[in-house]
């Protein structure tokens, strides 16, 4: 295989992260009109830009569907950014502050003038006050859909929904608190996440009705104006935004091709401003030496994770799970998927630097050893290995997902292992695959995450549900740790807690099997500014997400 066959960077903009959209784009161009940037040029209002991007959007309702956060942050107003690699709060949303007397209690004081934006309905300038948080807290706290439901959970003292709203309290229209049931440090990044948005009480209270996946109704700086999510997302600026001047474009228009040599090709001829195909590094090095694009590079959070189903036999047998593990070659997926600039990944992955393994530590765990990996079949009873199928989800424009499944199931051949690869609609993988554990074996890539609760949470007996996990994986100790870990606010006691919890992982090899990190590489128009880039850290007086992209082409 090549690299281009292997499109393994750039994965957080392919699965539609927020933050993706917040700090950067990708694409590139060699043919088509050529715009030189001014270095003189200074931000201004006015402008449109059309945005590839190579996966299709199901919905665009923050508390129910995961495919189109990054559409979400422009619609809806949050309350407030968060900086990733100073991990504190930016409050330049709808919170103005936060009060902490204690670990426990969350006291927010938040902006007037907050309104939904006018689109024609009658919740047009609705206000986005305590009350509209109150509301917004219950509905995503409760949603079927939201993946983690620890932290509401934690406000409420109980697993029982019906718990939450008694739980957040709204003393005056501009005061919103609730206390926690016990310290939970995440909770403050959590807030950030693009699911946590704010909608008015009228929109939660007719949500059903009015179609949230198709329909916006928001606060935000852009309004939606067209919703094809397998085709075309037009949003235009929301004239009513409460930060005056702001946003400065009039127009995004996101065009999706789920084909990426298609997509990139679109860019190539001119058609977007920015491209959302999946770049590897000859990509970036062809468009760093273009003057007329943008081009940059960073670490990728994004990683490819096999999750065992430990309560199937084989994968009940810890010989079995480290001869998998340790029969996977991982330096071959970073030579083909990672352009060889790749690095091990442990439990929490190798970016978040203060809170990750070692490198030598995982590069010596993870060496791949086919004779010890066949001796610990043989003590298995397994001398002539086993089938079995691996379960991943269809992404279309994504196809680096089941080319990284590939280099697994050829690895595992060699222990006679022989798997095959079995596609799921995502949707159907997220609710008949994923969360009810029906598997034995899967594989998909785990998000992105900047703090080191949610990657752990996943080997938690109670896993980010708060209500079990799907791969039957249960360890006393180890929940200890992750509990403990969450509960601690001191840098350094934390830290040598989440250490001591990943050698336990290691150990364990599973329920899941990490592989590799790479980098994301970006390019755009040289003269389309994103505020920021992937390579900096996000400016701590920056505004909400998507506000700051100008053009100098007005």
């Amino acid at each position: 295989m090549s690299r281009r066959a292997l499109l393994g960077a750039g994965a957080t903009t392919a699965l539609g992260g927020a933050a993706a959209l917040a700090v950067g784009c990708s694409g590139g161009t060699s043919g088509g009109p050529r715009f030189t940037p001014n270095p003189n040029a200074t931000p201004g209002p006015g402008g449109s830009i059309t945005w590839g991007r190579p996966v299709s959007v199901g919905g665009v309702d923050p508390h129910v569907d995961l495919t189109g956060l990054d559409i979400d942050a422009l619609l809806y107003s949050y309350l407030y950014s968060w900086a990733p690699g100073a991990e504190v709060t930016i409050f330049n949303n709808l919170a103005t502050s936060l009060e902490m007397p204690e670990v426990t209690n969350f006291i927010f004081t938040l902006r007037d003038g907050v309104r939904n934006a006018p689109v024609g309905g009658e919740f047009d300038g609705e206000d986005i006050d305590s009350e509209a948080c109150k509301e917004s807290f219950v509905r995503r706290g409760t949603s079927i859909t939201a993946v983690d439901k620890r932290f509401p959970q934690k406000i409420a003292g109980s697993r029982d929904p019906a718990m939450l709203r008694p739980a957040l309290q709204t003393p005056d229209k501009f005061t919103f608190s609730f206390n926690m049931a016990e310290p939970f440090v995440p909770a403050v990044r959590e807030m950030a996440n693009a699911t946590w948005a704010m909608m008015s009480p009228g929109v939660t209270e007719n949500a059903p009705t009015l179609q949230l996946g198709r329909n916006a109704f928001g606060s935000g700086p852009f309004t939606l104006e067209e919703f094809v999510g397998n085709e075309r997302i037009v949003v235009k600026r929301n004239p009513d935004y409460f930060i005056p001047g702001r946003p400065y474009l009039d127009q995004i228009t996101y065009v999706i091709i789920t084909d990426n040599s298609s997509l990139l090709a679109a860019f190539k001829n001119g058609q977007h401003d920015v491209s959302g195909a999946i770049l590897v590094k000859e990509d970036f090095d062809e468009f760093n030496a273009d003057p007329s694009l943008a081009a940059a590079t960073a670490p990728s959070l994004f990683y490819p994770v096999v999750h065992m189903n430990v309560r199937r036999d084989p994968y009940d047998d810890i010989r079995v799970r480290e001869a998998l593990n340790i029969s996977i070659n991982r330096d071959l997926i970073i030579e083909l998927a990672q352009s060889g600039e790749g690095q091990f990944g442990g439990p929490i992955q190798w970016p978040q630097k203060q809170w990750a393994l070692p490198r030598a530590r995982l590069e010596s765990f993870y060496k791949r050893d086919v004779a010890k990996a066949k001796q610990l079949m043989d003590a298995a009873g397994r001398p002539d290995g086993f089938k079995a199928l691996l379960k991943t989800p269809r992404l279309p424009g994504v196809n680096f997902i089941n080319d990284i499944a590939r280099i697994i199931v050829d690895s595992w051949k060699d222990i006679n292992v022989d798997v095959q690869i079995d596609e799921v609609e995502l949707g159907a993988y997220i609710g008949s695959v994923l969360l009810p554990g029906n598997f034995d074996m899967t594989f998909f890539p785990n998000l992105p995450y900047d703090e080191p609760d949610r990657p752990l949470s996943f080997y938690h007996s109670l896993g980010v549900t708060g209500s079990g996990n799907w791969t039957g994986y249960t360890n006393p100790t180890l929940d200890k740790l992750i509990d403990a870990q969450a509960a601690e606010f001191d840098f350094e006691a934390r830290k040598a807690i989440i250490t001591e919890a990943q050698e336990l992982i290691l150990g364990e090899h599973g329920p899941q099997l990490t592989t590799t990190g790479g980098f994301q590489y970006s390019a755009r128009k040289a003269v389309v500014h994103p505020g920021f880039s992937i390579d900096e850290d996000t400016p701590l007086d920056s505004n909400p997400v998507g506000v700051d992209i100008w053009t100098e082409l007005t």
